[in-house]
């Protein structure tokens, strides 16, 4: 009974852990006011699938749309570029989304990002599941250290 219960459990946990190839930590949004009409949206995407597989879009009820961007500098000036086949995540690897780097920007806002709070994000991907996740809005990114924010995003299948 008890070799049927562990068989069980180990199943259970295998599959959990195949249904998350890609895990998404220390996600925060970027906070706003009234009359900004983008903001932008960071996190760690942790690939650990065997295969190399694209963030294809992000969604959020609480903009018109959103972009995968870069910032690139061209002529010695600083611009963000949408990267039109999305964004690469090798196998086994961290991808970072951070600012003045690669990142997801929300336009066209409902309503401004106020912090402390949360806003819902939908992460689609070429092979993985799309994931959604409630991102926590800040200043500046959250910390392990920071007590008021949890350690990682709730993730949503």
């Amino acid at each position: 009974m008890k070799k049927i219960l562990f068989t069980t459990l180990l199943a259970s946990y295998a599959g959990l852990v195949m249904a998350q190839d890609i895990i998404a930590n220390n996600a925060w949004a970027r906070f706003s006011v009234s009359g900004m009409s983008s903001s932008g949206v960071f996190m760690d995407l942790d690939n650990h699938s065997g295969k190399d597989d694209v963030l294809l879009s992000a969604s959020s009820p609480i903009a018109k749309s959103s972009e995968i961007h870069e910032t690139v500098e061209v002529n010695g000036v600083m611009k963000m570029r949408p990267l039109a086949h999305g964004l690469s995540l090798p196998a086994r690897q961290v991808t970072q989304l951070q600012p003045g780097k690669m990142h997801i920007m929300l336009l066209g806002l409902k309503k401004p990002l106020v912090k402390g709070t949360t806003i819902p994000i939908r992460l689609t991907f070429r092979h993985a599941k799309p994931v959604t996740l409630n991102v926590p809005v800040s200043v500046a990114p959250v910390t392990k250290t920071d007590p008021t924010m949890p350690e990682h995003s709730h993730m949503h299948h």
